[in-house]
């Protein structure tokens, strides 16, 4: 019993010592994890837009959804950065939406952790092609073979459509 014990305390001991370890090196690296994807997310939109600088993206405050990150305005467009579920870790993706025409002007995706071949393909230019000059509140093809991954990127541009409805 007096073993037991030991070994309850010891393994107790141990425990808060890695939680604690954990906590201290996540408290440090997660502000540097943050900085480089903002850093991510602010490359992509110069790529999106070459002739915008930094400065012309305004940052739209108050909305809030399960898988909207961000929203950017640039001129007439609303750029959404969202965060859907897949089959596996998901997609985060920036989609561009005119606000007078609610058309797709532009499709980039950021980071797939889905099965690579089928589930990435959300990253390639042919579904990017797919998507853009399209109305975003109208129907938009999934990717075949990989429609746990894709049809979560429809869903997420058509809530991004309606957020915009909302906005105006």
């Amino acid at each position: 019993m007096k073993k037991a014990l030991q070994l309850g305390l010891f393994l107790a001991i141990v425990s808060a010592i890695a939680g604690g370890a954990l906590s201290y090196v996540n408290g440090i690296t997660s502000p540097i994890i943050e900085e480089n994807n903002l850093a991510i997310e602010k490359a992509t939109l110069l790529e999106m837009y070459p002739e915008a600088n930094e400065d012309d993206f305004e940052l739209v405050e108050g909305v809030s959804s399960k898988t909207i990150q961000k929203v950017y305005k640039y001129n007439d467009f609303y750029i959404f950065n969202m965060k859907v579920s897949g089959y596996k870790d998901g997609t985060t993706y920036l989609v561009s939406i005119d606000s007078q025409t609610e058309v797709i002007d532009k499709y980039q995706a950021l980071s797939n952790g889905d099965t690579k071949g089928l589930g990435s393909q959300v990253m390639d230019e042919p579904f990017k092609e797919s998507l853009e000059g399209k109305s975003a509140s109208g129907e938009l093809d999934t990717i075949s073979g990989a429609t746990v991954s894709s049809t979560p990127v429809i869903e997420g541009i058509h809530e991004a459509d309606q957020v915009l409805k909302d906005m105006k």
